[in-house]
Parts: C-alpha cells; structure tokens; sequence
C-alpha cells in the first residue's frame, strides 16, 4: 500500500507548529545526520503524518527488517553458546582442558569484545552499518568452523578470541539499528525480540546439540557443534548482505514518500538517524554524564550474573542430579522463559511508557532465585525445588535488553550514541568476564562464591535504577526552564511515547498549551518549529525539545 500525503489545505489548516524546512546549503544539514541530508533535497509534500500513514510504514518496516537482525542475533547466540553446548558433551576430556581453562574459553570471548569496543564505536559512525554488521556476521561463523580444527586449549582460546572480536559490534549495531527505524514508543519491544533470539538459540542450540552428541562421526561432538553452528552464520551473511539496508533513505521496499514518512516518525524521538561525522565533543560528553556511568554500573551487575550462569547453567543443572541428555533438555526452558519475559517486560513498557519500574520488578525475580539457590540444600530429593529456583533464576534474561532500551531512548547525537554502546559493552563484558570466574570448580553443585557475587550485584543495580530516575527527573525539569528561557512553551509533549492514534489529540493539546504561554496572538505560537533540532545530530544535553524517558 502506497503512502499518500494528505490534502494541502489539510497541512495549512494546521494550529500547531511544524517542522523547519531544511535548506540544502545549510551547513547543517550536511554537518547533521543522513535523515537531514535527504530531507534537504526531498520534493515531496512535507506535512504532518496521519496515524495511517505511520502504521503503514511501521508495519512495512516490521515485516522486511525485523526477521533480518532477529536471525542476525540468533545466529551470534548460537555461535557463542557452542561452548556451553559442548560442556555436556565433553569437550573438558576431547580438548584435553584442565582445571580453569573451560571458564577461561567462556570469559576469553570477552576479553576480545573489550579489546575490540573502541573500533566497534568508530565503525560504527564511519561505515554503513549494514556492511560491518554483514562483515563481521562472516567474520564469527567463519572462525568457529575453524575451531572445529582446534585440539587443545592454546587452539580454541585463540579462535574464541577471533569469534569475540568478530561479535563485539553486534548488540551495539542492533541498537543503532533499532533506533533510527523505530519510534521510542515501539522500540522495546523490537530490542526485546530481536534479544529473545538468546532464548530461541539456547531451545534450538540444546535440541541440535542432542542430536550432534547422538551422531556418529569420526569427529567429537563439540568439533561438529563448532563446524555445524559456524557454518549456519557463514550462509546466512551472504544474502543479508543484500537484504540489510544501512538507512531509512535507502530501502528498496520503501517508496520515497514512505522513506519521508519513516524520517518524519523518527523526528519525534529527537535521537536522529546517522551521521558520518566523528565528533570528539560527544565522546567527551558522554563520559562527563552521569547517566552514562549509571547505565554502565546496572550493565556490569546484571552482565555478571548472566555470565556466570550463561557459563556455568548446565552444570548447575547437573548439579541437581541430572544426566547429561536430561540437563541438555531441561536447558531448553530458560531459553523458552528467556523469550517470555523479554516479550512481556517489552509490552509493559510500551503501554505504561515507563522503563524503571518494569526494571525493578524484572530485577525482584532473580534476586530472590539466587537467594534461594544458595540456601537450599542439593540433591536428587530436592531436584523440583531446586529446578524451579533455577527457572525463576532465568528472568534476568530480559533485564539486559530493558536496560539498552531505557539507555537509548534517553541518548541523542550519534557518536555519543555509539559511545554510549562502547561504554555499556565495556560493562557487559567485564561482568561477563568475571562472572564464569567467581563460580569454582570445586565448589560444584553449591557455588556458592558464585551466587553470593549474583546477590551483592543485584542489589547494587536496584539502588542504581533509583538514582537514575531522579538524575532523569532532574533533566526534564531543566528542559522545561531551558525552553521557556528560550522563549518557546514549557510545555513540551513527547510523541514518541504515544501511539500514532493519539497525536491528532495530542497535537491540540499542545497548541492550547502554547496559547497559554504565548497568547493567540503572540510570536510564540505562530513561530516555534516542533522538533526543529531533530537531525542536526544534537546530543540530548545539547538539545532542549529533548524529553528524557522514566
């Protein structure tokens, strides 16, 4: 269905402010990002999208990009788990692993990723985004077919690395993604589907695994683990490559009035799109914010609990007295309750428009689990208790994603955007390199350094969210001075929370507000552009008309 512009008289009938025209010798719209550079030569009507036209879009853009980074995800999941799948299967005896090694290989993926954030922050501002992700996409698969090769630690370890580095982009790239194709209001849920993908490669991972472990072959299971997961990414880069576009503005299946639709739905977050412009000043400003540091300490805490039981969760799981193939099994249903609550934390943040308090309740479940794990007693006559524990232990798989969420509705300005991604993998793979480490061998099934280090951190991250909700209250508040200041009107509704069905309300309720503060007559009504700052790749400090997401 083709997107049709409204009548004109429509677009001049309308009492509330709209967009600033951009002019295509302004410099900034060349300084700006892609979105104001397109915007700058686009000939079709510019007027206020209609609640049709944007489902149009949004259901278009669902349909054609929402399966690429979902299988994208997918696969580095799977590809990064091989590990754990093969802990079962014996890759300690096969691979002649001793002592440490096994949570070493889990923590060295990391390593790599921590190494490799600083290019994965500028690749990401001066590349095509759909390019390097496609480039490294081959890049991962690639180097576990060659680990099926590797007999022995020194082997693996250097492969593990490569496959780290390959992979350090790939969260961060779904993120940027995410955001310069969805509204805020709609982005959770996206991130969280495209982050439940974990869950679905741990069902899928496990039933493959079972069925690797079963085969007879004159490799050993964890070498056609490798070969078979490594192989499934390496097919799966090629035709991503063509069906991946890097922008709104370049998407086959979008018409150009569709294209200025999805331009004019992303005005509303006030984040932008892209731009190729590396801008120091952001970086420095985002290491001078406090929130930044704030999203940072809640990504170690929750990063070093899932790594740790990422690492060690089928060995936990044996610990209750299960077999091999039944912990195999029984490891697919923290993937099914991964994907669960990714998909209702999501839904709750979209209809109650709030991120922290989804964040503490997500937060509640673990903290009580691993309490409870550690005090129980092990055992086979205690394997139900104990299962169920384990189960409810498996909500943290949805706080990540909440977190990348809340973080990226409340950063604007691309490079500071990208740096915030660096900052935040930074977090989550320190966490995730400590966590494998606090949980001892010889402390199996209790673990109980393991789980203690689960409870501190936990705690620690629910007193973070509550300074960060002030922190963010304190900004909004700021902006509203700001904008009166300026002379505009205190009043500054965000859209991008609402549903489309509501702006036409909403839009009203905007210009009376504007009234009240300028009068009928005044300037200020008739004057102020709405989002003007939107793609001139202004940071969410820098740009007044910014409202910061609770």
């Amino acid at each position: 269905m083709e997107v049709k512009p409204g009548p004109p008289e429509h677009h001049e009938e309308k009492p509330h402010p709209v967009r600033a025209e951009q002019d295509p010798n302004d410099p900034s719209s060349k300084n700006g990002d892609i979105g104001a550079q397109w915007l700058a030569t686009y000939a079709g009507s510019r007027h206020d999208i209609s609640d049709e036209e944007s489902t149009v879009v949004r259901k278009r853009i669902d349909r054609f990009l929402m399966p690429i980074i979902f299988y994208i995800y997918f696969t580095q999941q799977l590809d990064k788990s091989s590990l754990s799948f093969s802990s079962i299967f014996g890759i300690q005896k096969d691979a002649n692993l001793h002592g440490t090694e096994y949570s070493w290989l889990s923590s060295i993926v990391y390593f790599a990723q921590l190494v490799c954030q600083p290019l994965s922050v500028y690749a990401l501002v001066k590349f095509p985004v759909n390019r390097w992700i496609c480039f490294c996409f081959c890049g991962w698969g690639t180097s576990l077919c060659i680990m099926t090769a590797c007999r022995s630690f020194a082997s693996i370890a250097a492969m593990r690395f490569i496959l780290g580095g390959f992979e350090a982009s790939i969260a961060p790239s779904m993120l940027v993604v995410v955001s310069m194709w969805w509204t805020r209001r709609e982005q959770p849920l996206r991130n969280n589907i495209w982050y439940s993908a974990k869950g679905l490669a741990t069902i899928l991972g496990s039933l493959l695994s079972y069925g690797l472990g079963h085969a007879k072959s004159s490799l050993y299971p964890y070498q056609l683990i490798f070969l078979v997961c490594g192989l499934i990414a390496v097919v799966l880069s090629f035709p991503t490559m063509y069906l991946f576009p890097s922008h709104p503005t370049r998407a086959r299946w979008l018409s150009e009035e569709q294209k200025y639709v999805s331009l004019e739905r992303i005005r509303l977050n006030n984040t932008g799109t892209q731009s190729t412009h590396f801008k120091w000043a952001q970086v420095r400003e985002c290491l001078m914010d406090p929130k930044s540091w704030m999203w940072v300490v809640m990504i170690f805490c929750i990063s070093l609990v899932s790594g740790g039981i990422g690492a060690f969760g089928p060995l936990i799981l044996q610990g209750f007295g299960l077999n091999q193939f039944q912990t195999i099994l029984y490891n697919m249903i923290p993937g099914g309750i991964g994907i669960a609550v990714n998909i209702l934390s999501a839904l709750a943040m979209q209809y109650s428009k709030l991120k922290s308090p989804t964040l503490l309740i997500a937060a509640a479940f673990p903290l009580a689990a691993a309490a409870a794990l550690y005090a129980l007693p092990r055992g086979i006559q205690y394997k139900h208790e104990l299962l169920a524990v384990f189960f409810l232990l498996q909500v943290y798989q949805c706080i990540t994603a909440i977190v990348f969420s809340w973080c990226f509705a409340n950063t604007a300005g691309h490079t500071k955007k990208t740096t915030t991604t660096g900052m935040l993998y930074l977090g989550l793979t320190v966490g995730n390199i400590v966590g494998p480490q606090l949980y001892k061998s010889k402390q199996a099934p209790y673990y109980h350094s393991g789980l203690t280090a689960n409870l501190i951190v936990l705690c620690i991250m629910v007193g973070t969210i509550f300074l960060q909700v002030l922190y963010l209250r304190y900004l909004n508040l700021r902006n509203v001075r700001r904008r009166k200041a300026s002379g505009k009107s205190g009043v500054h509704i965000d859209y991008s929370l609402e549903n489309s069905s509501h702006w036409e309300q909403l839009r009203g309720k905007q210009h009376a507000a504007e009234i009240a503060d300028h009068g009928e007559v005044g300037q200020g009504a008739k004057d102020e552009t709405y989002n003007a700052k939107a793609f001139l790749d202004l940071t969410d400090l820098e740009n007044e008309d910014f409202v910061y997401s609770l």
